[in-house]
């Protein structure tokens, strides 16, 4: 009766005793590097910061070629490094890899080798190029927006730049299935391209899931209806974030990282999570090349965040 009783008490602490709290964290979004030779001195950059790039870093597409941006982030990061890719318009363009491997292939094969069973796979069709993932208390859905929908061998890079019906569905179903508080999708081209936020100046505006509004409206409403606090892109090579009017999804344009001629157009975006709230520090080297700072800073709490 007695052992009975203790059993009974255990049971009831487990039952309302709180879960303990994961583990902030944090990760490094650096896109459109396209192999130039500074973006390690960018990675150089990231390094240093204090906290550096956190648990992984995803690049928000045209990362080609593919073999050395591998090699630049294994050379600061080490091979152990996690590396999440994005496809870009370059990739899904089959640029040739430094190999003579397309991009496209190079992407399914690291997928296989480093990120199969640590990702939930994407829809038939694209399952290696489109996925997703837990980090701490955050869901990341990173989609190929040139995915055309079908399944027969490579269809995942016959497609424009749009969000089509299927991965709006397959994107629907992985964010219902997350009972994390905080939502990120992420993918190559904007919703909404916007000018730069420090230097006003413009790119790739037409040139976007603008093309399809239709597609682009029905993905935002999955966004919308599914309390996604953020998405992440690149393409136009300007920093911006943009809140749409009436919307409570920010989307937040990564620009690029290549420390080339235009280094003022630079920025990395650092993402910090837990429980109570969600960051983006972007950095940017506005004043002097390769001297990168701090310049904007969104943070949402959970009064802020869309519904969960």
């Amino acid at each position: 009766m007695y052992r009975r009783f203790l059993l009974i008490l255990l049971w009831l602490w487990l039952a309302v005793a709180p879960a303990a709290a994961a583990e902030p964290a944090r990760f490094c979004v650096a896109s459109d590097t396209r192999g130039r030779v500074g973006f390690v001195r960018i990675l150089e950059q990231i390094a240093q910061i204090p906290g550096g790039p956190g648990q992984f870093l995803i690049t928000a597409g045209d990362m080609d070629p593919l073999p050395t941006t591998q090699s630049q982030l294994d050379s600061v990061f080490g091979k152990a490094f996690l590396w999440y890719p994005v496809v870009g318009n370059h990739e899904a363009a089959l640029h040739k890899s430094l190999k003579g491997v397309d991009d496209m292939t190079y992407l399914r094969d690291l997928y296989n080798k480093q990120l199969k069973g640590k990702v939930n796979p994407g829809p038939e069709g694209a399952r290696e190029t489109t996925y997703s993932f837990d980090a701490g208390e955050m869901h990341i859905a990173i989609i190929n927006q040139y995915w055309n929908g079908k399944t027969a061998p490579g269809s995942d890079r016959k497609g424009v730049g749009s969000v089509v019906a299927p991965l709006r569905e397959w994107l629907k179903a992985d964010l219902q299935g997350s009972r994390k508080p905080w939502k990120l999708v992420v993918a190559h081209e904007p919703a909404f391209p916007q000018p730069d936020r420090d230097w006003a100046v413009e790119r790739h505006g037409e040139d976007a899931l603008t093309l399809d509004p239709k597609a682009r409206d029905a993905f935002w409403a999955v966004l919308e209806e599914q309390g996604v606090a953020a998405y992440i892109c690149a393409h136009t090579h300007r920093y911006s974030r943009y809140q749409p009017p009436g919307s409570k999804v920010w989307q937040i344009d990564t620009a690029q990282a290549r420390a080339t001629s235009d280094w003022k157009y630079d920025a990395f975006v650092i993402v910090t999570v837990d429980e109570k709230s969600l960051e983006f520090n972007t950095y940017r080297n506005l004043k002097e090349a390769g001297k990168f700072e701090v310049t904007d800073v969104l943070k949402l709490t959970p009064a802020k965040a869309p519904p969960r």
